[in-house]
């Protein structure tokens, strides 16, 4: 059987679920249409009303305090909804929130038994990354 990568993880459940806050976020407290809230995030408007009647991204909770980081870059992006990369910069700024590196963690272990002890993702030591020079 393959192992699950910790990307795999992210891509399937943690931005999903960034994406489903931030929809929701749009839509109850910024009064966005579903359409204007699918146009901000680059989404269908299919996926935003899935989003929004949990038929996907419904396995990740986050916490208050996550919530609260994804309400201000609901704000940043609003402020600069043209820029895209105003966009992913929020959406990589909350995926690497210690809190939400955790959930990935838990996911990841919950589905591969034998990384109970495994820390790659907080052990800035054990991966190196070289760069030009």
């Amino acid at each position: 059987m393959q192992e699950t990568m910790p990307q795999e993880i992210e891509v399937r459940y943690i931005l999903p679920a960034i994406r489903r806050e931030l929809a929701r976020i749009f839509i109850e407290e910024h009064k966005l249409s579903q359409k204007e809230a699918a146009k901000v995030l680059g989404l269908t408007e299919a996926a935003v009303s899935q989003y929004q009647h949990s038929k996907r991204a419904k396995e990740v909770v986050f916490s208050n305090d996550v919530v609260n980081e994804i309400m201000v870059s609901a704000d940043r992006i609003l402020a600069d909804r043209t820029n895209k990369q105003r966009l992913i910069a929020e959406m990589y700024r909350i995926s690497n929130l210690t809190t939400v590196k955790h959930i990935l963690c838990d996911i990841h272990r919950a589905q591969s038994k034998d990384l109970e002890e495994c820390n790659v993702c907080f052990d800035e030591g054990f991966v190196t990354i070289k760069t030009g020079g």
